[in-house]
């Protein structure tokens, strides 16, 4: 019995990665020949598939979706950028009698992706607050490649492959 569930434990996670893989919930910030985007819209995706990487983008223009191969990425870069909400903090500090003023007092974390292509492009993404350690799982595997990312970020990626690289360089 333990040898018939190591065995199909071992073939669930060969096949793991043949099967497509999506996010659904991220912002588009540019793409190869993506010249406009919406800066609110977060209903775009991101999926995986065999050798191609789809970023759709239902109110993108001129064109909507866009296909990457592997062998077209050379990098992939992780940011954050942290901020506090003062003002919806100082608002529901004074309603609750102080209590809500911890909502302005907490950082809220922007997660950024870059995916480099080797012939010089970039497609950049934000990935929502519950999805982006998905996305970074999605991209590793996809790639092959180590998620490159500065000291101070590195903790937001625990557990993956991730390179390490000076603050000149990540942005």
């Amino acid at each position: 019995m333990k040898n018939t569930l190591i065995l199909f434990a071992a073939i669930l996670m060969a096949a793991l990665p043949a099967y497509p893989q999506a996010a659904n919930k991220l912002r588009v910030l540019g793409a190869p020949g993506v010249t406009q985007t919406n800066e609110k819209d977060w209903h775009n995706s991101l999926s995986v598939s065999g050798d191609d990487l789809r970023l759709s983008c239902p109110k993108c223009s001129p064109i909507q979706v866009v296909d990457v191969k592997k062998a077209e990425i050379s990098d992939l870069r992780y940011g954050q950028n942290a901020y506090h909400h003062w003002v919806s903090g100082i608002v529901t500090g004074v309603f609750s009698l102080g209590v809500g003023a911890i909502v302005g007092l907490m950082p809220h974390h922007e997660h950024f992706y870059s995916v480099d292509l080797k012939d010089g492009k970039v497609v950049g993404i934000q990935a929502d607050k519950g999805d982006y350690r998905q996305i970074a799982g999605m991209l590793e595997n996809f790639a092959g490649l180590p998620i490159q990312v500065t000291a101070k970020d590195a903790h937001f990626l625990n557990g993956f492959n991730t390179k390490i690289v000076a603050e000149s360089t990540a942005k």
